[in-house]
């Protein structure tokens, strides 16, 4: 659990960098930061699970990509405000 949450902090901490760009770029910002960090992480979890390190990190950022992508229209559906 500690090394789990420790990648989360770690993982998420680039990201989070991102949202010093200008409001009319944080999305893309963020979405070309946290990919390639997604892809990282999908990686280091191949590495230590001894699992083949394409389809980690094919799992990873995929499942990362439709998550950011979701946000939005869940976002809508429910009147949030959405960038």
């Amino acid at each position: 659990p500690l090394t789990s949450a420790l990648t989360f902090t770690a993982g998420a901490a680039a990201p989070l960098g991102a949202t010093l760009a200008p409001p009319n770029m944080l999305v893309g910002s963020v979405t070309l930061v946290a990919l390639p960090c997604l892809a990282l992480l999908g990686l280091l979890e191949a590495k230590a699970g001894g699992a083949p390190p394409a389809s980690s990190i094919l799992r990873v950022s995929s499942s990362g990509a439709l998550a950011m992508g979701g946000t939005p229209a869940i976002g809508r559906l429910f009147g949030a405000a959405v960038g």
